[in-house]
């Protein structure tokens, strides 16, 4: 049945994502894909959100994502671009967000950026507005090993403190670290996944069924999530096949 598929995926190894199944409360389901180069740099992401569709593709630079680009699925046609400045230290400096205007070319939309404390952890970004010619939201981060345990979101010109966020941690592998479709978001430079979020809400818009929101994961044999439990919906991620390696690790050899 199902749950012994389960206990074969907690068997299983990898640490390459292809696929990630979404299945929400009110059964909406949908995937996203991922695919990579012979190297094994992600190259292209797909996402079947809502129907809509939605590719990423993917482009480096010394080994480094230069810039993501998104598509409508089907046809083609270009939506965004996202284009990343480094630091010296090898941290995001800045990512650039063009978009694509009805008939118009791809234009400069805002920017993020970020800044660090002298261990190279991001401390902060600025979301800047090209329209408005402002800074239009700030967040603030505060560590605690590698992981971001308090996140602060103040107004464009941090007099107002929005809301608090504090995140609990597993001791495993964050499975979004290195999806660039989740890179502007610094919570996902964590090392770890999280399993637990409280809030402090000075506007009062935050309205969830629960607080503090646990997330529940099973795992693989490389500490990577197989499953992911939300309290809107349930996760299913599944990973490239890989060879077993031979040094006394028990690992699953493919069926002859």
């Amino acid at each position: 049945g199902c749950s012994e598929k389960e206990n074969m995926k907690e068997l299983s190894t990898g640490t390459k994502v292809t696929s990630i199944e979404y299945i929400t409360k009110d059964d909406r389901n949908w995937f996203e894909y991922f695919y990579y180069t012979n190297d094994g740099s992600l190259d292209e992401v797909q996402d079947s959100y809502s129907g809509l569709g939605r590719k990423y593709k993917i482009e480096y630079e010394n080994e480094r994502i230069k810039e993501y680009s998104t598509y409508e699925i089907d046809g083609n046609k270009l939506l965004f671009r996202d284009s990343i400045i480094y630091n010296l230290n090898g941290g995001i400096q800045a990512i650039y967000n063009f978009s694509i205007n009805p008939g118009e070319d791809l234009r400069l939309d805002g920017i993020d950026e970020y800044e660090y404390d002298n261990k190279n952890k991001v401390v902060k970004k600025s979301n800047y507005s090209v329209a408005s010619q402002k800074y239009y939201m700030i967040e603030k981060y505060y560590w605690s090993g590698d992981n971001i345990e308090k996140v602060q979101v103040y107004n464009g010109d941090e007099k107002r403190l929005y809301y608090e966020y504090f995140y609990k941690y597993d001791d495993k592998v964050n499975f979004k670290k290195n999806n660039p479709t989740k890179i502007s978001n610094p919570i996902n430079w964590s090392n770890n996944n999280v399993i637990e979020i409280d809030w402090n809400d000075y506007l009062g818009n935050i309205e969830l069924p629960c607080r503090p929101c646990k997330i529940e994961y099973k795992y693989n044999l490389d500490n990577y999530p197989i499953s992911v439990k939300y309290y809107w919906a349930r996760l299913k991620l599944t990973y490239e096949w890989k060879l077993p390696d031979y040094n006394g690790r028990k690992t699953r050899v493919q069926p002859t």
